[in-house]
């Protein structure tokens, strides 16, 4: 997989980035310099092309997902996220996920479905993508999410309160932000998640 690695300072959070549809490895490094300036960042490009657009995995419309891509590349995208986490001496639970959209959904998806020392995670309007085969307990798991609510025409409240009790019922942390903006990026929202990771 395409990525761009920063070294941080060593206090510094240590960020694993994943964009949203259309976007590329660079597109979130602004947005993680804001939740932490001193932060580590190592910033994946999704595989998946999309009539021009980046995507972490396939779909067959609004929606509509592509299953067997999205375990594929789950499979994918962890194994380079823990071979460079080796080659950086750099231990899976000190990582922070950081997802937009598309990208908050494979993040998400892999916490709830594949054993991981990735930990936590900070998802800007992920959604259910209605795979739920696992039942390992994730009490070890801290995540913040946000949705649009009732503008947003791409995540569902059904949807979005799926996936937040897909984490819950198996002893997640869960933070929940609304924004009432629709499915694009607040600086509220990104202002509550910087709050949130200062504790």
């Amino acid at each position: 997989m395409e990525y761009l690695y920063q070294a941080g300072k060593p206090n510094g959070k240590k960020f694993i980035l994943l964009h949203g549809t259309g976007g590329d490895e660079t597109s979130l490094i602004e947005l993680a310099k804001f939740l932490d300036a001193d932060s580590t960042i190592l910033s994946f490009r999704g595989t998946i092309e999309e009539e021009g657009m980046n995507r972490f995995f396939k779909r067959n419309g609004l929606n509509q997902f592509d299953f067997e891509s999205l375990e594929k590349e789950t499979d994918h995208l962890l194994e380079a996220i823990n071979e460079i986490s080796a080659e950086k001496a750099i231990a899976l639970e000190d990582w922070i996920l950081v997802g937009y959209s598309n990208g908050a959904n494979i993040a998400a998806h892999m916490l709830l479905e594949r054993e991981t020392a990735l930990a936590e995670g900070i998802f800007f309007h992920p959604m259910s993508l209605e795979v739920h085969t696992q039942s390992f307990n994730l009490s070890d798991k801290r995540i913040w999410v946000s949705y649009g609510g009732a503008k947003d025409p791409i995540v569902s409240d059904d949807s979005f309160a799926e996936l937040v009790a897909a984490f819950r019922d198996r002893s997640g942390e869960v933070t929940v932000v609304e924004t009432n903006y629709g499915h694009q990026l607040t600086m509220d929202e990104v202002q509550s998640a910087r709050e949130w990771l200062k504790g």
